[in-house]
């Protein structure tokens, strides 16, 4: 379950459609596992075997920087990522966005 207001999902995975498409998104963290509080982050990993190139990083924060959410949002990309911090993403991960294939 994504602890989020509908509304404030809808923005999520419209910023994602946008910038990201082509990747699985996952959430993680305290939203992904109910245990959030009002200002939780809201944790995300884009799931590419390669980082993404800065540009595209830097326009996908911004992107969520803009959408005047009420609490921060941080991504990350799978490839930057270590075994442990993997397991973890992957123990409380929930998709957010399916790849769109081509």
């Amino acid at each position: 379950m994504i602890d989020l207001k509908p509304a404030f999902l809808k923005k999520v995975k419209g910023i994602l459609a946008l910038n990201v498409p082509e990747f699985d998104v996952l959430v993680y963290g305290a939203r992904a596992g109910g245990v959030n509080k009002k200002h939780s982050y809201l944790d995300l990993v884009v799931m590419s075997d390669k980082p993404l190139a800065a540009s595209r990083s830097e326009k996908l924060s911004a992107a969520f920087k803009a959408a005047g959410l009420p609490f921060r949002v941080e991504t990350i990309c799978w490839a930057s990522t270590g075994p442990s911090y993997r397991k973890e993403m992957k123990k409380t991960g929930v998709l957010i966005q399916k790849a769109l294939k081509k």
